[in-house]
């Protein structure tokens, strides 16, 4: 009897591979907002010092083929919240920042993966950028967070609220905190990483699901002077500003690890890192501000350099150390593999559990195909296992094949070289197409291009 006792219970203690104790372990998710794949030290960047990511990325694992499911900021956060493709229930734009509109937003037929933590257990915190919808109903408190330090809208001036502006999409409106409206202190990196910080402090003896979703180095580009002047030798003052930013954001995330080494959490805490799509267009075409590396490009585009960003997880001595992994994973498999970890419900998640990846039990690809699609299908593309891409990137309707494996940069087209391959990917992106629904609300909005002009040379403090 206790021989098969004790058989159940580490049945149902092991996961993925690993084996622990009675405490369910940790999961913490930091976003990065509009961070080029380039523009980190472990993908290859020279120029901006990103320390902090790099040894978490040296004691982690690094996914190179990480991918996120949409080209831009709401979209692929309506997917990693729920983790489902957003196209499932029709959230392929950005929703305007309207409090008082109870439609735009990610819908309450959507279970995020906070509620399902919050249900197995977990204490469950955000700070940052939501971007879901402003209305009180998608507000985060109301979608299973316990604790919300940050803003519904876009995105958010660095240095200050401005409540005489009403016309700015949220980037003035007062810092949401459970509700209540605080000022911006000091610079807002900081502040946020002071308020995951303090979620961890007060949370540290029950499990807990993090979710940090830094807005830098999203517009407008803005960061201390004292960062800025580090990036000084660098000629253009836009890349100078945004290197800064990155910088400052390593800093935080230095300080959110050291917070759980001193909590003695470090070896119980599952930590993922990735941007939300790749690194956008500089305002002057001669003077680009962020990188994509390798890939074509950028923030909008379902070229790589659109949808592959910065990928990396992080556990001491739980993963392999040093490990790359070089198939596709995409950023729902986050949520499903935090839901294994916590034993939450998984009903309807579309992503794996790469546990078994990370771990190096495994090198076997996670997805037969990821995919992709925006605006109804205005563009779209499939990334098979095997790395070929299919891609119709926008409204000329021109489809092209790519093998990422010898040609990352997508420059060598082989539609009509391949047509077996071409005509299977097709099918499975058609095949996969039939699930999903029309976008449900509109990101027209008239002041979008007058808020772009008023922040593109903001003055930094």
């Amino acid at each position: 009897m206790r021989k098969r006792l004790r058989t159940v219970l580490l049945a149902a203690l092991t996961v993925g591979g690993f084996v622990w104790g009675a405490e369910k372990p940790n999961v913490v998710i930091i976003l990065a907002d509009d961070l080029g794949y380039g523009d980190v030290g472990f993908t290859g960047s020279t120029e901006i010092p990103t320390p902090n990511l790099d040894r978490m990325a040296r004691e982690g694992v690094i996914c190179t083929q990480g991918y996120v499911t949409h080209p831009y900021c709401a979209p692929t956060r309506a997917g990693l919240m729920s983790g489902r493709y957003q196209q499932r229930f029709g959230f392929e734009v950005n929703p305007a920042y309207d409090p008082h509109n109870a439609y735009d937003g990610i819908p309450k037929s959507e279970k995020t993966i906070a509620t399902r933590m919050k249900e197995a257990g977990y204490k469950t915190g955000m700070v940052g950028k939501w971007h879901l919808g402003a209305h009180a109903n998608f507000h985060p408190n109301n979608r299973g967070f316990d604790f919300f330090c940050g803003f519904t809208g876009g995105g958010h001036d660095y240095f200050r609220v401005d409540m005489r502006q009403i016309a700015d999409e949220g980037y003035l409106q007062p810092i949401d905190r459970n509700g209540a409206p605080l000022e911006v202190d000091g610079y807002l990196t900081r502040q946020l990483t002071d308020e995951a910080i303090g979620f961890i402090e007060r949370n540290h003896k029950s499990p807990f699901f993090l979710y940090v979703a830094y807005n830098a180095p999203h517009a407008p580009l803005q960061a201390p002077k004292e960062s800025i002047e580090k990036f000084s030798h660098l000629d253009n003052p836009l890349r100078a500003t945004y290197a800064a930013m990155v910088y400052e954001m390593d800093r935080g995330i230095g300080r959110l690890m050291d917070s759980l080494n001193n909590a003695g959490l470090g070896e119980n805490t599952l930590v993922f890192f990735l941007s939300d799509n790749g690194g956008p267009k500089s305002w002057d075409k001669n003077k680009p501000f962020a990188s994509n590396g390798p890939f074509r490009g950028h923030k909008g585009d379902l070229y790589d350099g659109g949808v592959h960003v910065p990928f990396m997880a992080y556990w001491p001595g739980r993963i392999a150390a040093g490990r790359v992994f070089d198939q596709p994973v995409v950023s729902l498999d986050i949520p499903r593999t935090a839901a294994v970890l916590a034993g939450a419900d998984e009903s309807g998640l579309e992503g794996q559990n790469i546990l078994p990846q990370l771990s190096g039990k495994t090198e076997r690809a996670p997805h037969d195909a990821i995919y992709f699609r925006r605006r109804n299908g205005v563009a779209w593309s499939i990334v098979s296992a095997n790395k070929t891409k299919l891609i119709k990137n926008d409204w000329d309707g021109t489809v092209e094949l790519f093998d990422l494996t010898s040609d990352e940069s997508e420059e060598n087209n082989l539609v009509g070289q391949q047509p077996e391959k071409q005509a299977e990917l097709l099918k499975k992106w058609k095949k996969w197409n039939e699930k999903n629904i029309d976008f449900q609300f509109s990101d027209f909005h008239p002041y979008h291009k007058q808020l772009d002009e008023f922040y593109k040379t903001m003055p930094s403090k």
